[in-house]
């Protein structure tokens, strides 16, 4: 059984051509992948000395893609809001802790000590870095034939859209996450919009929070994205005063994205499918 550890200094320096998680194909049944060393952007990479076996997930997001690689998942220790529960992730005894990239740092080290088990956090702020997890946890759980497939998967809904889009202008998205809430340039619903041939028009913005409704009036975009989580309608916003009169909202460019699509994993593709087909239905016609 692999576990999972922090990697000492001298070892990460062996191994620094699996880089990234990133080594040359075995050319033979008897090449083995391991050890394996993933870069994960934290302080320290991880180390694999074999393939995990007990693997635990922090959310529903990650344990659905630990999943779809065709590999089990012994629990998901987390309550309804989405605290892990500490107690219970101790008695899974996992040798793979899968985290979102969310998750609290001060949680991610409690959850190193109680275990012994470093924890693997998903980056998934991109298409790329979707990609790249599927790419990782396959060569932590003994799965990268299974992650190339998802991988190639994805990349092809990518090229349907591109086709699709090669000649549709771009247009401007307002993306609405509830309350006026926008979703930070540096974030998947983001990068699937841009690539959607659309344009972020909340991109340079740096302050937290909601913003304010005038600013959105300023902005005026084509169309008015929101997610089915949300559970903002078109109708509410010809309602509100502050919103009845954007170009988006009088004409009817009022789009919802599946929000269960938008988890950082293999069905990023058909997100962008999806979003794409919502910015230039004709482009699908």
């Amino acid at each position: 059984m692999g576990r999972v550890a922090l990697a000492p200094l001298l070892l990460a320096v062996a191994l620094v051509a699996t880089a990234c998680g990133e080594r040359s194909e075995p050319t033979g049944p008897d090449v083995s992948l391991y050890p394996v060393t993933i870069q994960t952007g934290r302080d320290r990479p991880l180390v694999v000395s074999g393939p995990a076996r007990r693997v635990v997930a922090l959310s529903d997001s990650a344990a659905a893609t630990v999943r779809s690689l065709g590999t089990s998942v012994v629990g998901v220790p987390i309550n309804r809001s989405g605290r892990i529960r500490f107690t219970a992730l101790r008695r899974l005894r996992p040798d793979l802790i899968v985290a979102p990239a969310e998750t609290d740092d001060l949680d991610l080290s409690r959850a190193a000590d109680v275990t012994g088990v470093q924890p693997y956090v998903v980056p998934g702020g991109s298409i790329e870095e979707v990609e790249r997890a599927i790419t990782q946890l396959g060569l932590l759980t003994g799965r990268p034939a299974e992650a190339r497939g998802l991988v190639r998967t994805i990349e092809q809904r990518r090229a349907q859209a591109h086709a699709r889009l090669a000649s549709s202008p771009i247009v401007t998205v307002f993306i609405d996450l509830g309350f006026f809430t926008t979703a930070p340039d540096h974030s998947l619903l983001a990068d699937l919009v841009t690539e959607a041939r659309g344009r972020n028009v909340a991109a340079t913005r740096t302050e937290p929070g909601p913003l304010d409704p005038a600013d959105v009036v300023k902005l005026d975009p084509d169309v008015y994205l929101t997610t089915s989580e949300s559970r903002l309608t078109l109708k509410e916003l010809r309602r509100d005063p502050a919103t009845r009169k954007l170009r988006a909202v009088t004409e009817g460019r009022f789009v919802v994205v599946d929000s269960d699509l938008l988890a950082p994993g293999p069905g990023v593709g058909d997100a962008l499918l999806q979003i794409a087909r919502l910015l230039h239905p004709d482009a699908f016609r």
